[in-house]
C-alpha cells in the first residue's frame, strides 16, 4: 500500500510540472518568441527555475542565470544574450504583441520584466485554477 501511495504522489508531482512547464510554453510562445531560437529554450528552464526558487529573481546574474546555464551546458553570458536576442527579434517583428501582454506601458521589456511577468501571470492562474502553488 505504501508503494501505492508513493507511486501516485510521484504522479501527481509530474503532473503538476507537466501542467506548470505547459503555462510557461504558452506565455513564451504568446510573446511570439520563435520556437527555433536558443533563447526560447533559455526563457522556458528561467522562468521554471524562477517558479522553483522564487529568491533567484533577486538577482538574475547571480542567481538565475548560472542555474540556467549549469542546467544547459552554457555560458553565462550566452544565457542572457540568448533571451536577449529572442525578446527583441519578437518585440522587432510584432511590438502590439508584446505590449498587449503587459498590463502597464512598455516599450521592450527587459528580461527581468519577462520572467516577473511569466512568474506572477503562471501563479496568478495557478491560484485562480486551485491548483497547487508553484
Amino acid at each position: 500500500m505504501l508503494t501505492q501511495i508513493r507511486k501516485t504522489s510521484t504522479n501527481e508531482t509530474r503532473e503538476h510540472k507537466d501542467m506548470t512547464e505547459l503555462a510557461v510554453v504558452r506565455f513564451v510562445q504568446k510573446l511570439g518568441i520563435r520556437p527555433n531560437l536558443l533563447g526560447y529554450s533559455l526563457l522556458i528552464r528561467c522562468i521554471m527555475t524562477a517558479l522553483k526558487q522564487p529568491d533567484s529573481m533577486n538577482s538574475l546574474t547571480r542567481s538565475l542565470y548560472p542555474v540556467v546555464a549549469r542546467q544547459q551546458g552554457c555560458d553565462v553570458r550566452s544565457v542572457e544574450r540568448n533571451i536577449r536576442r529572442a525578446i527583441d527579434s519578437a518585440y522587432e517583428y510584432d511590438p502590439e504583441r508584446i505590449r498587449s501582454i503587459f498590463y502597464y506601458k512598455v516599450n521592450k521589456p527587459y528580461i527581468s520584466e519577462v520572467i516577473s511577468l511569466a512568474v506572477e501571470s503562471i501563479r496568478y492562474e495557478a491560484a485562480a485554477t486551485g491548483s497547487q502553488s508553484c
